[in-house]
């Protein structure tokens, strides 16, 4: 069948069969289908989505269209997490150091291992890979064969994706970034779950985000994503659980790469924000719960998952996991003191009294990333040191005065507005607002 009558058939919102699938994105990385043609198709499957059928497959085939790593046992219980992404979304750093020493306590010495390949921030959504390069030397950047021997030898990995791995979505995903086909949700399904299941994983946790700052604005948009991970994963015999989140305000108090990998630390040392506590504790728990292959309550998983989230063990695996791919702790310790010459410090006070009713997720977002601290497109480069620390959250008092947060910039960036742009993300009300729920809902 020529490109022309793929596309013209997912146009018309016809189903593909499988074989349709297969010679299509055959015949995109051979050269035979052209970038305007792949992204003519993209665009139809924008409009006229995706059957079950049809996404499971196409997922497959991205998957299969580069290595997986090989698993010579079963033995050991493989365990991810994904987050959809948002604003001071720090959750994976804290995880794998806590979940690894929960699961050592809990299960035994080796019995489950944590391999877990990261992406960069684009726009205003922050990246792993991004936070962990904040610490000087950290190295993404392993082969196959060179992640197999770290998670041989510590029970985890942070990489990113690799040339081996799933070489069809990075084609792909630059033509969904240039042509607006981002937000499709077969589309973000496949993108996932293709490098996912390249892990060879036996389960794996998604924290997906909905709200301001997330690119699922609503509960229905994001539901729908959550169920199309989960079954999607299930049918490819990776037992998945999807956790609902908010995203209105940003997880925790730092939104940058240095402030928010400071924050990690802080949270190990046991100075615990309350919001990003409870969603370390419920992703901890779902994960140590499905490595136990379900057989252990949640309850039992969750108080595992605070024990641990502040314990010595879990610092001294933070620690590893920088300096086992090249980080250099110490160097990162010491830029904590001070400053690099060239950047500012300032308080954002704030003009009124009462309480903070809003801290808008994307605002704050899309701000650290204009001003250096995330990119617009995948080739730009990221300052890790722009941030902000957020003195106040949702719900909390202020008075006139007060700071609402710490900003870093560079001098370079001060401008006479500065303080207004960021003030634009706080509201602050007379009467107390009613807080929700940051965990939204499960599914799985």
């Amino acid at each position: 069948m020529r490109p022309s009558e793929i596309i013209s058939q997912k146009k018309r919102g016809k189903e593909h069969t499988s074989e349709e699938l297969c010679q299509f994105l055959d015949s995109f990385l051979k050269g035979d289908v052209t970038d305007y043609q792949m992204s003519a198709w993209l665009m139809a499957v924008c409009f006229r989505g995706m059957t079950a059928q049809e996404r499971t497959e196409w997922t497959r085939l991205m998957w299969k269209s580069g290595e997986s790593f090989k698993r010579l046992e079963r033995e050991t219980y493989w365990v991810d997490k994904h987050s959809t992404g948002g604003v001071g979304d720090k959750t994976s750093l804290i995880l794998v150091p806590v979940v690894s020493a929960a699961a050592k306590k809990h299960y035994g010495t080796g019995k489950v291992k944590l391999p877990m390949v990261s992406g960069r921030g684009l726009g205003h959504t922050g990246g792993t890979l991004d936070k962990l390069e904040a610490v000087p030397g950290f190295s993404p950047v392993k082969t196959v064969d060179e992640a197999l021997q770290l998670l041989d030898r510590n029970g985890f990995f942070m990489i990113g994706q690799t040339e081996e791995i799933a070489p069809a979505d990075r084609r792909i995903y630059a033509l969904r970034d240039a042509t607006a086909t981002v937000d499709s949700i077969p589309l973000i399904v496949s993108s996932i779950l293709c490098k996912k299941l390249a892990e060879s994983l036996d389960g794996i946790v998604f924290d997906v985000k909905m709200g301001s700052g997330a690119f699922m604005k609503s509960s229905q948009a994001a539901k729908e994503l959550a169920e199309a991970l989960v079954s999607t994963s299930k049918v490819q015999k990776v037992d998945a659980v999807a956790v609902i989140s908010r995203m209105d305000e940003p997880n925790g108090k730092a939104i940058g790469n240095f402030v928010e990998v400071e924050e990690c630390w802080e949270f190990l040392e046991g100075k615990q924000e309350e919001g990003l506590k409870r969603l370390v504790t419920e992703l901890g728990a779902r994960m140590l719960c499905l490595a136990g292959r379900r057989t252990f309550s949640l309850e039992k998983c969750r108080q595992l998952i605070e024990e641990e989230s502040a314990s010595p063990q879990a610092r001294e695996l933070f620690q590893k996991m920088f300096e086992n791919q090249g980080g250099k702790w110490s160097e990162f310790v010491r830029a904590r003191e001070s400053l690099p010459a060239g950047y500012v410090q300032f308080s954002l006070p704030s003009e009124n009294s009462g309480f903070l009713s809003r801290c808008d997720a994307l605002i704050l977002g899309e701000w650290v990333q204009k001003r250096g601290g995330g990119r617009r497109k995948v080739s730009d480069n990221v300052d890790h040191r722009v941030g902000v620390v957020l003195r106040k959250k949702q719900g909390d008092p202020v008075k006139k005065g007060e700071s609402l947060a710490e900003v870093i910039i560079k001098k370079e960036e001060m401008e006479s507005n500065i303080k207004d742009e960021l003030l634009s993300a706080f509201e602050v009300t007379a009467v107390s607002p009613e807080k929700e729920s940051l965990i939204v809902e499960v599914v799985e």
